[in-house]
């Protein structure tokens, strides 16, 4: 009773004390999430402010250079100008294209830019600093708009970590517009880490910004800007929850991740709040250490565990008085019931004459001896006769429980393989889905590789127009840039149109429709599905490895199939293959190589294909089985038995072919299939 009452009160006390854990948890984290949310919009509003003030420098001074026909004192008086009024930006020019101004001149940089004494001037462009071939200059002239540069060093020039506002210049000639050059505003990433460094999150907490490609932009350990990424971190850390926030920055969303990671700064577990700036589409990252966050919530539950504790205690004291007040008498009554339950009928139990529940109860069991003496007796003659009839009753049972273990173990099976078909119908599905949404990316690939190769035809012709302008060796040189981009878009378009078909016979396996018959390249499909069976295979066991001969015969032509259906019996087949190999590597091991031949032949009006291992082989008392439905020699859950039974179905009963087997168990099994070219 003390301890029924004790643990009682003891499972009371901790689910208040777990109640109350959560509810102050819960509240703390809510005003986490609210003061978190609160901090990065502020400080995303702050970086958002200077960087719209500074995309307002070459909004305003450019209409004024492009409109002007200023001359070069001109020129470099007004960007002076707008470098010394503007304190914000380390520094910023105009940067003309190839031989704009001046034929003989291909580089024709102006830049001004602060320094301690002052303004001061760079003619920037050189060899070793072909501006050209920079990404400030290059994507602002491809897009035709303003852009916010990824963080660089910029070694020919500032000789620091920069980001540029690149603004692209043009002029109206001839009524159209022709480019000029990019004017740019170059920013010291000094003033962020400034802002990042004025970030307080409790003790230890900190920010970090991140560019649109997860590199470190600012962070309190300097060896990481501009050297590693999330990434690179996420690698380094194994942890897969921190690349998936990496890749939610980079395209630019807002969050409060509530998962534990040890931070790089401190190696503490943390939580962490990002938002992108709007701007230049980076993003701010705030670090909350766990620990420091929920020091409150372990305090106050630290204080109400000892208080719990405590009174536990009191009041385990004041059970134990008030228990022995009840058991002195129960005790005695149990010695007397003890003597009594062990035989001794004639015992005589204590006289006890108070009027509670003790009392009655010893009255109950006065009156109890009296009458189970003669219950006894009356037991004792049935006894008898129940013990013939569960002698009886045993024997059925005994006979029973062996039908009932015969039909349960048939059930048992039929239920897995039902199980495994389920399984391999929502795999489908799922199949279906990823290739879907692989088709619209691969698409895209594509599109844009073949529309590259275009562009880089014509634009092999625009500098063939231009061959009296410009020298020859920059000529050629661009050509041969050129050319070797368009090969290189060739071959995208190659593999993904590759992948494109692969996708589609993916789609179709997964769908399980019944396709139409029509003409195909027989070889082509049974090559391809060899190389999918295999890498099938090396996708769930990395160690396999097998030996393929293939002997096509060319002859053959296009037949008549239905080609995602004959694409399955190879699939099938091959995979059976594959499994039998490795199961016999894993048995033999260096003493055993796999072996795989595939093979096909025209035989007049028909084609015969023979696929072959060096597997395990299939024991003959089980050979006439192999096509029957749901029969399979795999363990539980590796396979359904409706793969060469589908198989069969395909050839024999949908194409009114063959499909044979020869096999000697433990060196080999080879499947034939005879397919008619016209598919009757």
């Amino acid at each position: 009773m003390i301890f029924f009452i004790f643990s009682s009160l003891a499972v009371i006390f901790i689910v208040i004390f777990l109640y109350n854990y959560q509810v102050t948890k819960g509240i703390v984290i809510e005003n986490l999430r609210s003061n978190a949310k609160n901090l990065t919009n502020s400080t995303v509003s702050k970086i958002d402010k200077v960087l719209s003030s500074i995309q307002k420098i070459p909004d305003n001074y450019a209409p004024i250079f492009i409109q002007n026909n200023y001359s070069e004192d001109q020129i470099k008086k007004l960007f002076r100008m707008m470098v010394n009024e503007n304190k914000d930006i380390f520094g910023g020019g105009i940067f003309f294209e190839p031989y704009y101004r001046d034929k003989h001149k291909k580089y024709d940089g102006i830049y001004f830019y602060h320094t301690t004494d002052g303004v001061a001037f760079s003619e920037l462009g050189s060899d070793q600093y072909d501006y050209f071939t920079m990404d400030w200059y290059m994507i602002p002239r491809e897009l035709k708009r303003p852009v916010w540069s990824e963080p660089y060093f910029d070694s020919g020039g500032a000789n620091q970590v920069l980001t540029t506002y690149s603004y692209p210049c043009y002029v109206q000639k001839n009524h159209k517009k022709e480019f000029l050059g990019i004017l740019t505003v170059d920013v010291s990433l000094n003033w962020l880490e400034d802002i990042m460094t004025g970030i307080k999150v409790y003790k230890t907490g900190y920010g970090f910004i991140i560019s649109q490609n997860g590199t470190f932009v600012t962070h309190p350990i300097r060896d990481l800007i501009m050297n590693e990424s999330t990434f690179s971190i996420s690698d380094e850390k194994k942890s897969p929850e921190l690349r998936k926030i990496g890749r939610s920055q980079i395209r630019g969303e807002t969050n409060f991740a509530e998962f534990g990671y040890h931070n790089v700064r401190t190696g503490q577990a943390s939580w962490i709040a990002y938002a992108p700036i709007p701007l230049n589409k980076w993003s701010i990252a705030i670090i909350f250490p766990v620990n420091e966050f929920m020091a409150d919530v372990y305090k106050l539950n630290r204080m109400v565990l000892v208080l719990g504790m405590g009174g536990l205690i009191i009041i385990f004291i004041v059970i134990i008085l008030i228990s022995r007040s009840i058991t002195s008498p129960l005790r005695r009554l149990t010695l007397a019931s003890e003597r009594f339950a062990s035989g001794d009928f004639n015992v005589v139990l204590p006289s006890i004459h108070s009027k509670d529940e003790i009392g009655r109860l010893n009255d109950s069991f006065i009156y109890m001896q009296n009458t189970l003496a003669s219950t006894i007796r009356d037991l004792q003659d049935k006894s008898e006769q129940l013990r013939v009839s569960n002698e009886k009753l045993e024997e059925y049972s005994q006979t029973l429980e062996q039908k009932v273990e015969e039909r349960t173990t048939d059930l048992k099976a039929a239920q897995a393989q039902l199980v495994q078909s389920e399984k391999l119908a929502s795999l489908g599905q799922l199949t279906a889905g990823i290739a879907h949404e692989i088709k619209n990316p691969l698409n895209f690939v594509n599109n844009f590789a073949e529309l590259s190769v275009e562009i880089s035809k014509e634009l092999i012709k625009e500098i063939d127009k231009l061959t009296g302008k410009m020298d020859s060796r920059d000529a050629d040189y661009l050509k041969g840039l050129i050319t070797d981009l368009g090969n290189n878009a060739k071959k995208i378009n190659e593999h993904g149109k590759r992948a494109d078909s692969i996708v589609r016979g993916m789609l179709l396996h997964s769908r399980g429709k019944k396709g139409e018959k029509q003409p195909t390249d027989i070889n082509a499909i049974l090559n391809e599905y060899l190389n999918l069976g295999y890498h099938g295979m090396r996708a769930t066991d990395n160690s396999f490895n097998i030996k393929i001969e293939c002997d096509y015969d060319q002859r053959i032509g296009l037949i008549n199939v239905v080609p995602q259906d004959i694409s399955r019996v190879f699939l099938n087949i091959i995979n059976n293959a594959c499994y039998s190999t490795a199961q016999k590597k894993k048995e033999l091991k260096d003493a055993y190589f796999p072996l795989l031949q595939v093979s096909s032949k025209d035989i007049g009006n028909r084609v015969e294909i023979k696929i072959r291992d060096n597997g395990k082989g299939i024991p003959k008392t089980i050979l006439d089985k192999i096509f029957n439905p749901f029969f399979t020699t795999k363990p539980a859950g590796s396979g359904t038995g409706l793969g060469l039974s589908i198989s069969y179905d395909i050839i024999v009963n949908e194409h009114n072919g063959e499909i044979k087997t020869d096999s000697v168990e433990g060196e080999f099994a080879e499947f034939i299939i005879i397919i008619p070219k016209n598919g009757t």
